[in-house]
């Protein structure tokens, strides 16, 4: 079989606010993918902080597995780099290129990670750069026989937002779910839509390119980010505001327009990309194929799925998470009787938040939510006398987990060490 050509196509802290998730933002090109193929609607990172995100998906492990309990430049490192999926895809007889933004090694050190071509790697580029650059890389492979994988990564829209914002662009925004709808936070979301709509453009250039080369008959995209937004009580934190992800899925054999409620996380993206290339999937992936969820949209891979949080650059916020299809169990491992707050990206968001007093109080050690009645995740039910046989049963499956995989908070404090992998 011609394996087909691979595109990863990711931001930075992004959420799932673009508009094929229903919020009113201008993501023409996004839209447009969606359309082209499927939307998943409950996809999740397994970390709410970048490098473990981004490697939980490009290795297919939890962070505690892959070495990546921090940021690439605050100690996170890999503990085999050849477990990263592209020396699975190499062996395949796939060409890998690096393109932009990655941040599953320090940079200085990204030759590293063994890909077969680099360029641009790094922070830097502005989203307009990269799509041009990623233009150029696809003229160039349009008539070769051999297949490739790209990893396209866009800083946007991670914080510094644009400081130009058209004048006005606020009046008819609606903040981030968490926020009231006032000027401060309005002004704040406007310069999102700002960094948005450029990483929108970067993703058109991407399509019209493929489109024009004839590659789009043979290639596969996978668009997603690694994060919540970096609003205050959204990144850093183990709720649907900080895990719940983009997803989107365009090539051949996945059907046009759909949509899926499947519960599905990051670490499923490997064993897709294996399946769906006729390659062995490695014996260390802990997700599942999507091609069930692809083939019948209504077909659900998981009964629960874990997230996981450690460190975001100097703060420490061990928690871990049970989600199933309906509770979110969230268990603190603070040493002290309550967990910290996890913060995010100093913003004016946080600013007001704090001029209120945001922050000053500890996190319940325990949190239980009940999805369902409760999307936004504020009512805790862990000390609901009605709820403590699903708390037990939550418990039980993240113990379960836990011990599975070996992960080390069971037995004290998560030490980050020195990058170098």
């Amino acid at each position: 079989m011609k394996r087909p050509n691979i595109i990863y196509f990711h931001t930075h802290d992004t959420g799932c606010y673009i508009s094929p998730y229903g919020y009113a933002v201008p993501t023409p090109n996004y839209q447009r993918l969606a359309e082209s193929g499927m939307t998943f609607k409950h996809m999740h990172s397994i970390a709410p902080t970048c490098s473990p995100s981004r490697a939980g998906l490009l290795t297919g492990q939890y962070p505690h597995q892959s070495g990546m309990v921090n940021l690439a430049h605050h100690g996170g490192h890999l503990h085999d780099v050849k477990k990263h999926i592209i020396h699975t895809l190499q062996p395949a007889g796939y060409h890998t290129t690096l393109l932009g933004f990655h941040h599953v090694i320090n940079w200085p050190e990204y030759s590293k990670i063994g890909y077969d071509e680099t360029i641009k790697a790094g922070t830097g580029f502005k989203a307009g750069e990269i799509a041009d650059e990623a233009a150029a890389f696809l003229h160039r492979r349009r008539n070769l026989e051999q297949p490739f994988f790209i990893s396209i990564g866009l800083t946007e829209t991670h914080r510094v937002f644009p400081s130009e914002v058209p004048e006005g662009s606020e009046r008819y925004l609606r903040p981030p779910a968490p926020f009231p709808d006032t000027e401060v936070f309005r002004k704040d979301m406007a310069a999102y839509v700002e960094s948005l709509k450029a990483a929108d453009a970067a993703l058109g250039t991407v399509l019209d390119t493929l489109e024009s080369t004839g590659l789009a008959d043979n290639t596969l995209i996978i668009c997603t980010t690694d994060h919540g937004l970096p609003f205050p009580s959204m990144k850093n934190n183990l709720t649907d505001h900080g895990t719940a992800v983009l997803y989107l899925m365009s090539g051949p054999n996945i059907p046009k327009g759909a949509v899926t409620d499947a519960l599905s996380t990051h670490l499923d993206v490997f064993p897709t990309v294996c399946q769906y290339s006729g390659i062995d999937a490695p014996d260390w992936l802990e997700g599942k194929s999507l091609l069930p969820v692809i083939e019948d949209p209504k077909t659900e891979i998981h009964d629960a799925i874990f997230t996981h949080s450690n460190y975001h650059g100097k703060n420490y916020a061990p928690l871990r998470c049970v989600r199933d299809g309906r509770y979110a169990y969230i268990q603190g491992f603070e040493e002290t009787e309550h967990t910290q707050f996890p913060t995010s990206d100093a913003s004016p968001s946080e600013d007001a938040w704090k001029a209120h007093n945001w922050g000053s109080k500890l996190h319940p050690k325990e949190r239980l939510f009940d999805c369902l009645f409760d999307p936004h995740e504020m009512n805790n039910l862990a000390g609901d006398p009605s709820y403590q046989d699903i708390k037990r049963r939550l418990q039980d499956q993240l113990n379960a987990h836990l011990n599975a995989t070996s992960d080390p908070i069971t037995k004290g404090p998560i030490t980050p060490v020195h990058a170098g992998a």
